[in-house]
């Protein structure tokens, strides 16, 4: 079980980095971002959709949070949606834990 300490450091770089990567993108920021830290993990997974002519352009980035890198590349691999003529898709996986410390006599 993680602390609060930590859960917190994840919501507020999760946080951080979607609206670094919406800002990016020139992506609208959403109005409010419902953020829990009892659905987050340790890597945080975000898909842009492509752009495909004749369909409108994404507005959202599309994530979730896994476990382990790999459950969030099958995640991803999942959701991603490719064609030929598409264009400006983009994929980010972050590790939330990475330069955060853990407390090591709280038990994982």
């Amino acid at each position: 079980m993680l602390s609060t300490a930590m859960e917190q450091e994840r919501l507020l770089i999760a946080q951080r980095l979607l609206s670094e990567i919406e800002r990016r993108h020139g992506l609208p920021h959403p109005i409010q971002r419902e953020l829990h830290p009892v659905i987050m993990d340790r890597f945080l997974a975000v898909y842009l959709p492509e752009s495909r002519e004749g369909e409108p352009v994404p507005q959202a980035l599309e994530y979730a949070f896994a476990p382990r890198l790999t459950d969030a590349l099958d995640l991803l691999r999942d959701v991603v949606s490719e064609s030929d003529e598409g264009c400006g898709a983009a994929l980010y996986v972050h590790d939330l834990d990475t330069g955060v410390t853990a407390d090591t006599r709280e038990p994982h």
